[in-house]
């Protein structure tokens, strides 16, 4: 039987964003179709700021396009101080040191206010659309668990969440159905860590693992997101 064919892609209007955000702005861009009220909302969260973490990851950037294409109001950002999104330091404090400090101390939680901004960024432009996801790639993943249920998300999308070395007892208090996402090839994600994890998490949840993927899934992306698709948009094609 001949495959059916991908329905077109939508025409997207694409715009930029400044978002308030304690004090600061985050460079964001919302895209959503240009007919037609989305069904389905989703925010996206970059990986560490300072491990590529940006909007523009080919990840973030490639899925979000896609979810766009295929109806959804989509929205990607920069977390405080990554790319043209501002961040006031204390003088002799660089950027890197800042990130580092995060890291080091493993104090993530210092993002979850760039997420949830952007999240009611996201919720004011798209309206009440029936579907909220909050979806996260790398350390993204993990912060997507940490805020949805605050942020008024209904469902989280954890793509390679670095569980080697983090953990998922932030997600304990999550309720949401949540789908996790890895690539068996990847060295921040460890399959068999996250297995034993998610019995501890309630439900309902579901794990995929896809062969030959990496932690970075490049010339990948497209593999990812028709792997995603069906939980992001709720079964559409």
């Amino acid at each position: 039987m001949a495959r059916a064919a991908r329905p077109a892609p939508r025409e997207v209007v694409r715009e930029r964003l400044r978002i308030p955000c304690e004090g600061e702005t985050l460079d964001a861009e919302l895209a959503y179709p240009a007919e037609g009220e989305p069904e389905t909302a989703v925010l996206w969260l970059p990986p560490h700021p300072h491990l590529g973490g940006r909007m523009d990851n080919n990840v973030v950037r490639h899925l979000a396009a896609r979810a766009a294409e295929d109806g959804a109001a989509v929205l990607r950002f920069d977390y405080r101080g990554v790319g043209e999104s501002t961040l006031a330091l204390p003088s002799g404090t660089s950027r890197y040191a800042h990130w580092e400090a995060m890291e080091s101390s493993r104090r993530y939680e210092q993002l979850l206010p760039d997420a949830r901004a952007a999240f009611a960024a996201l919720l004011a432009a798209a309206g009440p659309a029936p579907r909220r996801v909050a979806a996260g790639y790398s350390l993204g993943a993990i912060l997507a668990g940490m805020v949805a249920v605050e942020a008024g998300a209904t469902h989280v999308l954890a793509i390679s969440p670095p569980v080697a070395k983090v953990g998922l007892a932030a997600l304990r208090g999550c309720t949401l159905p949540k789908l996790f996402v890895g690539g068996d090839d990847d060295f921040a994600f460890d399959a068999r860590r996250l297995q034993n994890e998610l019995a501890a998490l309630p439900e309902p949840r579901a794990f995929l693992l896809i062969a030959g993927a990496d932690h970075f899934f490049r010339q990948e992306e497209e593999r990812l997101y028709r792997t995603v698709a069906p939980f992001l948009l709720g079964g559409r094609p």
